[in-house]
């Protein structure tokens, strides 16, 4: 009997119809086949408990909380991860999206609009259907990739850092994971007694699942071992800096963020980025919940030191630390109305009432160039193929260009709203020069031997063009977006200590939503 025999012999026998690893009497169920069929039971129904599910029509509508999950996960530009693919997806047309989830789902779930994170140029659609269901919407996996090189979820990551941490500190002589390494390392791990300490109850039952994976893949490939070199090189960093170091994820943690995240209106990874607060004594919390000043003199200003009780840890990788600056235009934009989306009207103009608007659409932004609206003394320099009065070719295209200059010329005519502001919003340095306290980026190596970035964030910062640096507008017709790039400078007490080209990508997703990546 084939594995599909076998699934289809359950669910007929099932109550239900369609049968679960999660119900005990399925499982019970199921055992009875197996035995009759005199096949090994408890190995049988293990690989089948780890195998992941998807979410299709049943499986969305199965629990009261699983729609409104998704619909909050599309709402916050969240990445979504896919049944049996590497690869997350990240929606674009959140407003049909969203529309569709709160109506009759088809049975292979509902049509997300969107782009894969390794291709965001590339706008496409998957049903619901793909969707892995993670722990987020009631799985038990947060673990993707192939049978031989499983990836982690950035809880997993967050969190492991935290025990390679615990591991080096108690003593643990761990190596850079490799096919000849990796079996003492992970003996060295379960060995050490307070290895999850700090961590959170989530994070713990999801990394001793990965952890038991791992153990046993007898022929690893390279890449098996990339998900415990980067939080190993980064806890070994750490440790240079705090030998003893204790960690705070958890009440604490998230206490600090909702109450600041208040204080300065802002997202709480906005205010302060860090994924991890290293703890060098106990904090007392500060009473006024109306000035950030005091919570912000919670944390360090200088790595290494303890004069301060918290050191607030960036892990998120460097593409992801400007982050989708679409949320910096929550500060300027109606709560209801978003005058850059595109409206009913518009999504059924013809080709050729696109290219008009375009044009447009254009003309005003070069208006506006000259005029100063892009909020900075900086040239302006104009490149790609738009410009010189070509159009993408296709509905579609035009769609997604149509609604990229919406958004552009949304910024330069909008008071108080820049293209400094944009980029120094995405890079965590809101505007206010108090707003937030310093933070430190640490990006790891898949090798397990150094760092990739080590950058520290100072409290107080604020930002600058770079003098006599252009910024770039482009416009390629054949990409159905417009690129912004420039160099930006990161100013503490009057001194630069930072500079980085930055650059930001409005893009249409061919539905009502207009995107920045």
């Amino acid at each position: 009997m084939t594995l599909d025999e076998l699934l289809l012999e359950w669910s007929y026998r099932s109550e239900r119809g369609y049968p679960s690893v999660d119900n005990p009497s399925d499982v019970l169920l199921l055992r009875q086949i197996l035995e009759q069929l005199d096949l090994p039971s408890n190995e049988v129904i293990n690989r089948l408990k780890e195998m992941p599910s998807n979410l299709t029509k049943k499986e969305l509508e199965k629990y009261d909380d699983r729609i409104p999950t998704l619909i909050k996960k599309i709402q916050n530009d969240e990445e979504l991860a896919l049944i049996k693919d590497p690869r997350t997806f990240i929606v674009t047309d959140k407003e049909n999206a969203i529309k569709d989830l709160q109506s009759e789902i088809p049975s292979l779930g509902v049509t997300l609009t969107g782009y894969y994170k390794d291709k965001p140029e590339e706008i496409t659609t998957i049903k619901t259907g793909k969707l892995r269901k993670t722990t987020e919407f009631g799985g038990k996996d947060a673990i993707g990739g192939s049978e031989r090189a499983p990836k982690v979820n950035t809880d997993i990551k967050e969190e492991l850092v935290i025990v390679m941490c615990n591991v080096l500190s108690n003593g643990g002589n761990l190596k850079p994971f490799t096919r000849e390494s990796y079996i003492n390392n992970l003996k060295i791990i379960e060995n050490t007694e307070n290895k999850y300490q700090s961590t959170t109850e989530k994070g713990r039952n999801q990394i001793e699942e990965y952890l038991d994976i791992i153990k046993n893949i007898t022929n690893p490939l390279s890449t098996t071992f990339h998900p415990l070199n980067n939080p190993y090189s980064i806890a070994v960093e750490i440790i240079k800096a705090y030998p003893n170091p204790k960690f705070n994820r958890g009440k604490l943690f998230n206490e600090i963020r909702t109450e600041c995240s208040k204080i300065v209106n802002l997202k709480d990874d906005k205010w302060n980025p860090g994924d991890i607060y290293l703890v060098n004594s106990e904090p007392t919390l500060p009473i006024d919940k109306d000035s950030i000043v005091p919570w912000n003199s919670l944390f360090v200003n200088k790595w290494g030191s303890t004069d301060a009780p918290l050191v607030s840890i960036s892990l998120k990788e460097q593409e992801y630390q400007p982050g989708r600056a679409k949320s910096y235009l929550e500060k300027f934009d109606p709560e209801v109305l978003k005058p850059y989306d595109l409206n009913k009207e518009e999504k059924q103009w013809d080709e050729e009432k696109y290219k008009s608007e375009i044009a447009r659409l254009r003309k005003s932004v070069e208006q506006l160039i000259e005029d100063g609206g892009a909020g900075s003394p900086n040239e302006v320099v104009k490149q790609g193929d738009g410009w010189e009065g070509k159009f993408p070719e296709g509905i579609k295209k035009l769609q997604g260009t149509y609604g990229a200059y919406k958004l552009l010329e949304f910024i330069l005519k909008t008071p108080g709203a820049s293209v400094l502001g944009m980029f120094a919003f995405g890079e965590s340095i809101p505007g206010d020069p108090s707003a937030n306290p310093t933070f430190f980026q640490m990006v790891g190596t898949n090798k397990g031997t150094g760092l990739k970035a080590f950058n520290p964030y100072k409290g107080g910062s604020n930002t600058d063009l770079s003098e006599g640096e252009p910024i770039t507008i482009i416009d390629n017709t054949g990409n159905a977006n417009i690129s912004i790039k420039g160099e930006m400078n990161v100013i503490k007490d009057g001194e630069i200590y930072r500079t980085k080209i930055v650059s930001k990508t409005f893009r249409g997703d061919f539905g009502a939503s207009i995107g920045i990546v």
